[in-house]
């Protein structure tokens, strides 16, 4: 006799498929399921399905479904026939296999129904703590696999979805605010460049960042382990948990390094321990109280400064970016301790023609004071006196976190372009970019990233400051706004001049801010310089290939 119809689904815990007799297509069939040798149920194909009412399979009415009473275990191999009750065939479909599971997969099951059934509250607490220290020590373990262990393992296995490192070596970590994004800031540049650069010096790298923020694979592309959640709670949690297995901690900002400083110092005793500054904070607020006449600035100020050489005296290394700031700490903290590590900008002159380019753009990340002050004063003192000599000069205002108070200078000749992922797309529009700040500290990546694209930056002394411009470059730097608008003008009108100047940047950063250069001073700050030379032949090993 025929029987048509297919075992749709069978799992641990029941199944579900259609029977039909065409024969006799207004009885419904009967169905004896086993599992193995035993009769565990009998089942009629009565339940209405509309996929079998639309195929024309009787009027619907074939369907089963069986929940088995117990839960069949997971762990032991079943196998589960479906037969027509009389003659025995098997429906299509039948038997089935089902394999023994893993038995975490098991476990975990069982577990999660024991977890989510009701109980009282000593049984919670019970559950509770059992959880919280099965957890503990398979973090712990997990930690072990990353970073070795205090035994120092000889193979280091990164977290899951990145690629293992071949040998674990020295571990660096580096911690900061934020997981760095390059459009983000300055900051951000600086510390991929750093982190790769510690790689390249031979340190497996990993990273956190203090509001432990997701990094959304950025980290793991730079080929940086990211230390954060699920995994990490805090950075307090990861110097716990990996206690004596890093070589270097690099502790970035005023901020990172008070907070962390103590806790490096307990949990990695024979950590090199480096305190970058980014800036010194008090120097740009001891500058913006003078601009704006603020008192409770200059006490910030004091208060900021005593924080950052108390920061940097207990680092067995500081760097700074800039060598006017290294001359500053220089006067309290041993001169040995002080490094001037510059950060990576790569050198990518656009092709536009400078014919084909016009006006002046400020680029600058808005959530920091003093650009806010620059974009103001570029546009209601500078630009004033430009337009009155040349009122064709359009100017762009570009950048992140733009506030309200920079969206308000559009008007006629300025154009609010916002944030942008491409700085390329606003240096193929302009002749020059310009950074008329009236305060601030450290070195500035606005300036860096003009000169990397050969487009001539026009500074004031404090934005020109520790970068040691070349000739005709510096000859431009102006303080007051008839000479940064008369010198704006020149660099705009004047292609010959302005494409000195471009050249002139371009060698500067080649020779200041390239792969050689950060290597063989971080090597330096953080007492790899047996390693220096090797860090410095792979970059020119990287730069003949690229």
């Amino acid at each position: 006799m025929t029987l048509r119809g297919h075992l749709d689904r069978v799992e641990w815990s029941g199944l579900v498929g259609w029977a039909w007799d065409p024969e006799l297509p207004a009885r419904r069939v009967g169905l004896v399921v086993t599992v193995g040798d035993e009769v565990i149920a009998r089942v009629l194909a009565d339940r209405h399905r509309c996929d079998l009412e639309e195929a024309g399979i009787s009027d619907g009415c074939a369907g089963f479904t069986l929940s088995f009473g117990e839960r069949l275990s997971p762990l032991a191999r079943h196998v589960i026939a479906v037969r027509r009750e009389g003659d025995g065939i098997h429906l299509p479909g039948s038997p089935v296999v089902l394999e023994p599971a893993a038995a975490f997969e098991a476990t975990r099951d069982a577990v999660a129904r024991l977890l989510s059934a009701p109980c009282g509250d000593d049984a919670l607490e019970e559950r509770l703590d059992f959880l919280a220290r099965e957890t503990e020590e398979l973090l712990r373990r997990r930690a072990e696999r990353i970073g070795g262990g205090p035994a120092r393992r000889p193979r280091w296995r990164a977290p899951p979805g990145q690629e293992p490192t071949p040998e674990l070596g020295p571990r660096a970590l580096v911690i900061d605010d934020h997981v760095p994004r390059r459009e983000r800031d300055a900051g951000s540049s600086a510390i991929l460049s750093h982190a790769r650069a510690l790689h390249r010096l031979g340190y497996a790298v990993s990273f956190a960042a203090a509001d432990s923020e997701p990094d959304d694979g950025i980290l793991a592309r730079e080929g940086i382990v990211g230390l954060g959640r699920p995994w990490y709670a805090s950075v307090e949690e990861i110097l716990s948990r990996h206690a004596g297995t890093f070589d270097v901690v690099y502790l970035h900002r005023l901020a990172n390094a008070a907070r962390y400083g103590g806790l490096v110092r307990h949990h990695q005793p024979r950590a090199r321990l480096v305190y970058a500054v980014a800036d010194l904070h008090h120097l740009r607020l001891a500058r913006q109280a003078l601009v704006e006449e603020r008192q409770d600035l200059y006490a910030l100020a004091r208060r900021t400064r005593a924080a950052e050489l108390n920061a940097a005296l207990w680092a067995d290394a500081v760097v700074t970016h800039s060598a006017a700031e290294a001359d500053l700490l220089r006067r309290d903290v041993p001169a040995g301790r002080v490094h001037v590590v510059p950060w990576e900008v790569p050198v990518r002159p656009g092709a536009v023609p400078f014919s084909e380019r016009q006006g002046v753009a400020f680029l600058g990340h808005y959530g920091h004071a003093p650009n806010v002050d620059a974009a103001q004063r570029l546009v209601e003192a500078v630009m004033p006196l430009v337009w009155a000599r040349d009122p064709t000069i359009p100017c762009l205002l570009a950048g992140s976190h733009m506030p309200p108070a920079v969206r308000r200078l559009a008007r006629p000749g300025v154009e609010i372009v916002g944030a942008v992922a491409d700085l390329g797309q606003i240096f193929d529009r302009v002749r020059l970019t310009a950074a008329p700040l009236a305060y601030g500290a450290g070195l500035k990546g606005k300036v860096l990233d003009s000169l990397a694209a050969g487009l001539p930056c026009l500074c004031t002394p404090v934005a020109a400051e520790g970068l040691d411009l070349p000739d005709p470059l510096n000859r431009l730097t102006a303080a007051d706004p008839p000479s940064f608008a008369a010198n704006l003008i020149a660099l705009h009108d004047d292609e010959a001049l302005n494409q000195a100047c471009a050249g002139a940047g371009l060698a500067f950063i080649q020779r200041a801010a390239g792969l050689e250069a950060v290597d063989v001073a971080l090597a330096r700050a953080v007492g790899r310089t047996g390693l220096s030379q090797v860090g410095a032949n792979r970059s020119r090993s990287a730069s003949t290939t690229a």
